[in-house]
């Protein structure tokens, strides 16, 4: 009852660390399996959607474990790679536009290299709902996931700058301080993500569960 009392993003991070904290031992294990396929480079698409399909059935009830990380990981492992290089594109074109603008004596490039970087932090929030549209859509359409990402973005900044900035702390806080990876970091991200996107089906009550 309390929890339904506070701000709606609010209670989804409520939510979230409820999930990830009951299933906190396999939420550990499942980021130390993410992190290891990610040295190998191969399995680190696969396995970061494999996390994702982990977090989507914890966020509705059920946990699956590594079993499910292997499950996800085969299932999606067309769709990761198409995300993969997608996002190497758009890495580079970012870049590139950063890079060039930077080169340039002038105050007007300085004005225009921060309009990429805005590019790129807008992009980072679209990933963080479009993984877990891709889990809840009748549709596997990565397409159709990041479009509902920039969707919800654009239609609740405020919930977004809230709940993805929760996302975007734990995430700096894994890359500097390295531990919280090993404490389940990326999960919580996940369960984060998942939990965001579930409310917000409900709340524009469009909500398409696969079974």
């Amino acid at each position: 009852m309390m929890k339904r009392r506070l701000p709606v993003p609010l209670q989804v991070i409520a939510g979230a660390l409820s999930d990830w904290w009951d299933d906190w031992v396999n939420m550990a294990l499942i980021s130390l399996v993410w992190l290891l396929c990610w040295v190998t480079i191969v399995l680190g698409p696969p396995a970061t959607f494999g996390l994702y399909y982990v977090t989507n059935h914890l966020a509705h009830g059920r946990s699956l474990g590594l079993r499910g990380l292997l499950e996800g990981g085969r299932r999606y492992f067309l769709e990761s790679w198409l995300w993969m290089l997608l996002n190497l594109v758009v890495a580079v074109v970012l870049a590139v536009n950063v890079w060039f603008y930077g080169q340039l004596d002038a105050d007007w490039a300085r004005i225009v290299q921060a309009f990429p970087l805005f590019l790129s932090l807008a992009w980072l929030v679209v990933q963080f709902y479009a993984l877990p549209y891709l889990m809840e859509q009748k549709e596997e359409s990565l397409k159709l996931a990041l479009r509902n990402g920039l969707f919800t973005f654009l239609a609740a900044p405020g919930y977004t700058a809230v709940v993805a900035g929760l996302a975007a702390l734990i995430a700096v806080l894994s890359v500097w301080l390295v531990a919280p990876v090993f404490l389940g970091g990326p999960c919580l991200i996940a369960t984060l993500g998942n939990r965001a996107v579930r409310e917000r089906l409900e709340t524009y009550r469009a909500r398409e569960r696969k079974d």
